[in-house]
């Protein structure tokens, strides 16, 4: 190999190394839009204008290449979005069971009487 073309081959080597991350399609990550966004429909490079996606719009995020995510609107929708206009979203709540009281299982104390006035007061609860 000589020397004019070594750093085509490195270029050529280093091109190969761009991480591509795919995630599992039936059950995608989550996403958050942090600001209003750019949202490409057919890549980052389309020869018209983006559409405009706003802050705080969640998304699945189908793959990560190159700064940009291949992602999937809940409306079903497909398009890119950069990577860093991205948040995960929080993880999601834990569904309580709902456990209703039956009427019979209720238990009724009585009240106390507050129109009674103890005669005297015990002598360690007096004020000297």
């Amino acid at each position: 190999m000589n020397r004019k073309s070594f750093p085509f081959f490195l270029l050529m080597l280093l091109s190969g190394c761009v991480s591509v991350e795919v995630f599992d399609q039936n059950d995608p990550p989550e996403y958050i839009v942090n600001q209003r966004a750019d949202f490409f429909k057919h890549g980052p490079a389309q020869a018209f204008p983006p559409e405009k996606i706003n802050k705080d719009t969640y998304l699945n995020v189908l793959k990560k290449d190159s700064g940009f995510a291949f992602v999937r609107l809940l409306d079903k929708r497909t398009g890119y979005i950069a990577w860093s206009e991205l948040r995960a979203a929080p993880p999601p709540v834990p569904e309580v069971p709902f456990d209703p009281v039956s009427v019979d299982e209720i238990v009724e104390v009585p009240l106390p009487d507050f129109n009674l006035v103890p005669d005297e007061l015990s002598s360690e609860k007096r004020k000297p």
